[in-house]
């Protein structure tokens, strides 16, 4: 630790008991900001109490699916059988806890609830008298709120439904279940309605622990065309609701292939015979944008035309937002709007601006931002009123969903609101198979104003909505538990503290992994001392495209170890924080389905100071970008990340004070982009931006000393605050932003702006990964010797093994016998 560290760690404290004296009853406790210490020692990170700290436990309870909770005991002899039995026989002894604590042993087996399991204070332990809900050791206790099916249920398909059956496959090989009979609530049609984005809700099919795919067409796997896996394009608008998926259109790519019916099935025209009989056609599509896809219900389907028409007009009208308007003539006034010349300003011009520092390291291009301008002449005829969509590029993506015409594979099955069956291609022997059915919207567990509880060991699915859910709850430690087969999240934290999730399994969620909101308080500065450490997230938002890990409104928390791939938008999507700590995570395969996406992601904010961004892993991941500071948003640190085979390493949108040191790059596209769209923008000293900051009140305690500190930790601005809120720093110019010393190998240009205090100095560019002496496919890694590379990160070798999983930080826990 240098004497700098010292010096600002002793200066800290001092400040926090001077503050705190001289503040009324109800005073803050200060936030220290993260500090980036390059040599920092890796083994911090990883200080995490686990249940081996727990003094011993002295009371312990069993359950067991086999057991009886009106003969059982408690013993291990004689478990009760439920999970509710056992909170209501804890409940009862609340205020006589024993010393060390209580465990609750789980027992091999399916605990089926029939609601969630809520707990509250009363089922609460204390710092020195916990309560452990844990698997038995070496097995598997399965808690979730699914219901059993009887393979006996199953039926041959009824005669319209074996008429519709994709020609690829024979009706025998499918099978349909009646689940108005069994009497399940979420089978009647999207909670979203005709058109949604994250209102997905329908009752879900899980087999032998696997959850099985909704019918999709293309498969996930199949490729049509030169398009991506999965997925099919538009070839242009027809109207604001309305596409061509063969000639007609005027896409801007030209291309109006009918790949739809490639393959001589006559998909469409069986698409419309099956929407003409009342069952629902779903697409899910980009219709506007590469990001939040929406699924839309279609009305009907044109086989002479080539046009597909949607119930609902997409917002803003079918046909990408990049391509040109189109306006046209309509009598419906409910959903029309007057079309008008939209101009967006010039591309600024890469420049050598006086208050932008550069080197002659600096490979500049065109600023890839900014909109390009597509003028509109206006309409000549007045008596109507006009539309305005888009011509479409011919690159949307669209994929149909949830149709039983387009079962083709063993595991896909579809829901039939209409028929109210379910309707099934089963892979293997359906008799000799555990299903299960999600149909129960609340969370698996919830827990709410608890404490001092710990869930260890355990496996939680089999819900419509998230895992588990903690609200107003603190000092709650989460370890080793796999969660997967939700509907919604893995695990959502809110208003909470204190509180540990570490080496769990998280994966098949319908959203998101895990999300954290309001954890700490960022208006008086109060620290969440939370933690997230040595989790495996991986392939989540199935079903609604949302991020592995979510963290929002929070401060000081640990963010390490962690493992995120294979999810389709942002990995880590932080946004509205502060003083977070990211570090040794490694995350791949980022933004398999969205655009426009970052594996570290956050956005539209300048409160958001002192995050620290470092020893970081990111590769294999090219839809995304490294490190995405979006729209202006600010006071990000990114220290001695190593970022691989991404679109852009580092993409900062008009923020102030954002800096990346000591990075390594290897084959981006571009190594940096740092843009001054703030300018067409408008984040000026009176815009939202300013108003976010001003809501803070920046110039009074705690916040006036907390921008001192941030200045004095990370080399600001010495009025932080004030100058951001002052007109004649123009805020819209992206101030304090730095690219400085980072290894660029193999990568792209570095584009930078024309406005702002902007320093982009010594980034040595190395032409090849062979000469910087990197392979990622060996066993070493990126272990180098390169003396420039050394010179950037002279720690990278010793980092490099940190970075990731942990395999041995697993928590182990004795079991005792009455």
């Amino acid at each position: 630790m240098t004497l700098k560290t010292v010096l600002y760690q002793k200066w800290s404290r001092h400040l926090v008991l001077l503050t705190v004296c001289l503040m009324p009853f109800g005073s803050f406790v200060y936030s220290v900001p993260v500090i980036a210490e390059e040599n920092a020692s890796p083994s911090a990170s990883n200080s995490v109490s686990t249940l081996s700290d727990v003094p011993t436990v002295t009371q312990n309870v069993y359950v067991s699916p086999k057991g009886s909770d009106y003969l059982g005991a408690g013993t291990f002899q004689a478990p009760y059988r439920t999970l509710p039995k056992v909170r209501s026989v804890l409940r009862d002894t609340y205020a006589e806890r024993p010393e060390g604590g209580t465990t609750v042993w789980l027992r091999e087996g399916e605990y089926e609830l029939s609601s969630t399991l809520e707990l509250n204070e009363l089922d609460s332990g204390t710092a020195d008298r916990p309560v452990t809900y844990r698997n038995y050791p070496n097995e598997q206790a399965v808690i979730t709120t699914a219901r059993t099916i009887d393979p006996t249920l199953w039926q041959p398909l009824n005669p319209e439904a074996a008429a519709r059956v994709n020609p690829a496959v024979y009706a025998d090989q499918l099978i349909e279940l009646d689940v108005q009979s069994l009497g399940l609530k979420n089978t009647s049609g999207f909670p979203g309605g005709t058109t949604f984005t994250k209102e997905w809700g329908i009752a879900d099919l899980i087999v032998d622990g696997v959850r099985e795919p909704i019918s999709q067409w293309p498969n996930p796997q199949q490729k049509i065309g030169k398009n991506r896996v999965g997925w099919v394009t538009m070839n242009g608008s027809a109207d604001p609701q309305s596409f061509y998926y063969g000639e007609g259109g005027q896409p801007k790519d030209g291309i109006t292939t009918d790949e739809v019916n490639a393959d001589q099935t006559d998909r469409t025209a069986r698409w419309q015979r099956s929407i003409e009989q009342g069952h629902d056609l779903y697409l899910k599509g980009f219709w506007r944008t590469d990001f939040d896809p929406v699924t839309s219900k279609v009305e009907s389907i044109d086989n002479t035309r080539h046009i597909i028409r949607l119930v609902d007009m997409p917002e803003g009208g079918i046909g990408s937002k990049w391509s040109k308007e189109v306006p046209i003539a309509d009598s419906t006034p409910a959903i029309s709007s007057t079309a008008s010349s939209v101009n967006f300003p010039a591309p600024s011009p890469v420049t050598i601006h006086n208050d932008t520092y550069v080197t002659q390291d600096v490979y500049v291009a065109h600023d890839v931002y900014t909109q390009p301008s597509v003028p509109v002449s206006p309409p000549t005829v007045t008596s109507v009123t006009y539309q305005v969509y888009r011509v479409g590029t011919g690159t949307e993506e669209w994929q149909a969903l949830n149709l039983l015409d387009e079962i083709d594979m063993p595991g896909e099955w579809a829901l039939d609101f209409k028929d109210q069956k379910i309707y099934y291609y089963p892979d293997g022997d359906i008799s000799k198979q555990n299903i299960i059915i999600a149909d129960r919207t609340g969370p698996i567990i919830k827990l709410t104003n608890t404490s001092y509880l710990n869930f260890v060991g355990l496996t939680i699915e089999g819900g419509l909505n998230n895992g588990i859910e903690m609200q107003n709850s603190h000092h709650i430690l989460l370890d080793n538990n796999t969660i997967r087969n939700i509907g919604g999240g893995g695990i959502l934290d809110y208003y909470g503290h204190h509180n540990i999730i570490q080496n769990n399994t998280i994966y098949e969620t319908g959203s998101f992994g895990i999300s954290i909101g309001y954890a700490g308080n960022r208006d008086t500065l109060i620290p969440a001392q939370s933690v997230i450490t040595n989790n495996h997230i991986h392939h989540t938002g199935t079903l609604i495209a949302l991020e592995g890990l979510i963290i929002t409104q929070s401060i000081g928390m640990t963010i390490s170890h962690n493992l995120i791939h294979d999810v389709p938008k942002h990995g880590i999507r932080y946004v509205y924080n502060n003083d977070l700590l990211f570090e040794y995570n490694e995350l791949h395969h980022i933004s398999l389905e969205d655009g426009d996406a970052g594996a570290f992601y956050t956005a539209q904010d300048w409160t958001s100071y002192g995050n620290v961004l470092r020893y970081n892993y990111v590769h294999d991941s090219p839809r995304a970008n490294g490190f995405y500071a979006d729209d202006g948003d600010s006071g990000d640190t990114f220290t001695n990340n190593i970022v691989s085979g991404v679109s852009k390493a580092f993409l900062f949108g008009g923020g102030h004070h954002n800096r990346a040191t000591g990075n390594v790059i290897v084959n981006a596209t571009s190594g940096i982009q740092i843009d001054d769209r703030g300018i067409a923008r408008k984040y000026t000293a009176d815009s939202t931006h300013a108003e976010q900051l001003i809501a803070k009140q920046p110039l009074a305690e705690p916040w006036k000393s907390y921008g001192r500190v941030l200045a004095d930790t990370y080399g600001y601005d010495t009025n932080l605050w004030k100058n951001i809120l002052n007109p004649k720093w123009h805020p819209e110019y992206p101030n304090g932003t730095h690219f400085k010393d980072n290894a660029v190998v193999q990568s792209g240009a570095l584009v930078i702006p024309k406005k702002g205090a902007v320093v982009i100095q010594n980034n040595p560019r190395i032409s090849s990964m062979q000469s910087a002496g990197l392979n990622p496919n060996t066993t070493n890694g990126i272990y180098t010797q390169n003396p420039t590379i050394l010179a950037i990160f002279p720690t990278i070798n010793q980092i490099y093994p940190q970075i990731g999983l942990q395999k041995d930080n697993t928590t182990s826990v004795t079991a005792t016998s009455d």
